[in-house]
């Protein structure tokens, strides 16, 4: 009796997808590539651009497998980091499914050139590709960026889900409305929010506690208004360490003499712009800031507690107890 034709391309089909379940598709060396494909791209295209990565041995057989699965009008485009020795089926299976988000938590006082090295490391995005972001494009969505020269200050902390080669007005665009959601309903129709993200920068990198950042919030806010300097070590490492706070050395005397924007011990009110991406106790803490007769602080490096005094005299003998003693 002949065998139908049906099912001698079925009985076909089931050996060809068994012999493949086994067939690995790189090199013996296992190591992780990042390939796009871009939309638009038909299957030929794709397996091209893999045969040319060497993540698969033949184009043919990777053709042949995804048609007779039926994945092969299923691959989606987007950004993908491929292992070397995976197998077609397994391949195929990855493709039909689509890119997967990467999930990335910025924790509280991480700064924009910290954020762009964390994203660019994991392919997110490119390197400094936030960093040199012409900010222009978003202040038509985002008015509260107006007077503001980058992002810092305004990549809010949070665990956020990003796909790989994301665009970066995409991913800003992610971290704003965040911004939008959470931090926005914080500030009265009165405050200058740029302002006040700029001061809670400043209380997220030097105190830890929600009160005593109301506090030195506002000393600080006493300080501007008579036009005394702030004097804020926080924006002295900003500036020594270039826009990064990781890895960065302690402070030595010569970088109390370097005049920048970002000195506040030798110019006057707030730092050029804010130093770091603050939580939300911090723009919680410097928009209602707490009146006191205080006008200096310092941290104690065993205890991180805010030591305040009111007057400069005390201040110095609390430096002597806390800083200078060996």
């Amino acid at each position: 009796m002949a065998i139908g034709c049906g099912s001698l391309i079925i009985g076909l089909g089931l050996l060809f997808l068994s012999f493949f379940q086994f067939w690995d598709v790189g090199g013996d060396l296992v190591a992780a590539k990042k390939i796009e494909i871009k939309k638009g791209l038909g299957l030929n295209e794709i397996a091209g651009a893999f045969k040319n990565e060497n993540l698969i041995r033949s184009e043919i057989i990777f053709k042949a497998y995804g048609l007779v699965t039926g994945q092969a009008r299923q691959f989606k485009p987007g950004c993908y980091i491929l292992e070397t020795d995976v197998s077609v089926p397994k391949l195929t299976k990855i493709l039909a499914k689509g890119p997967s988000e990467i999930s990335v938590t910025i924790v509280p006082g991480t700064t924009l050139r910290e954020i762009d090295e964390t994203l660019s490391s994991l392919s997110i995005i490119e390197p400094h590709d936030l960093i040199g972001l012409n900010i222009d494009l978003l202040k038509k969505d985002y008015f509260w960026l107006n007077g503001a020269e980058t992002l810092e200050g305004f990549l809010l902390p949070d665990t956020y889900n990003f796909f790989l080669c994301s665009e970066s007005l995409s991913v800003a665009g992610k971290f704003l409305e965040n911004f939008k959601l959470k931090a926005l309903p914080i500030f009265k129709n009165s405050d200058n929010i740029l302002e006040t993200v700029n001061l809670a920068s400043i209380l997220e990198r030097e105190i830890p506690d929600y009160e005593e950042r109301r506090l030195a919030a506002g000393l600080l806010k006493k300080r501007l208004a008579v036009k005394m300097p702030l004097q804020v070590d926080a924006t002295l490492l900003y500036n020594k360490c270039g826009g990064r706070f990781s890895g960065c050395s302690l402070l030595e005397k010569k970088d109390f003499d370097i005049d920048s924007p970002y000195n506040t011990y030798l110019r006057l009110g707030l730092p050029q712009g804010p130093i770091c991406n603050q939580g939300i106790e911090a723009i919680k803490a410097a928009a209602s800031p707490k009146q006191s007769d205080y006008w200096y602080y310092l941290s104690d490096p065993k205890t991180k507690k805010t030591i305040f005094s009111k007057t400069l005299d005390e201040h110095n003998k609390n430096r002597a107890i806390y800083l200078l003693k060996r």
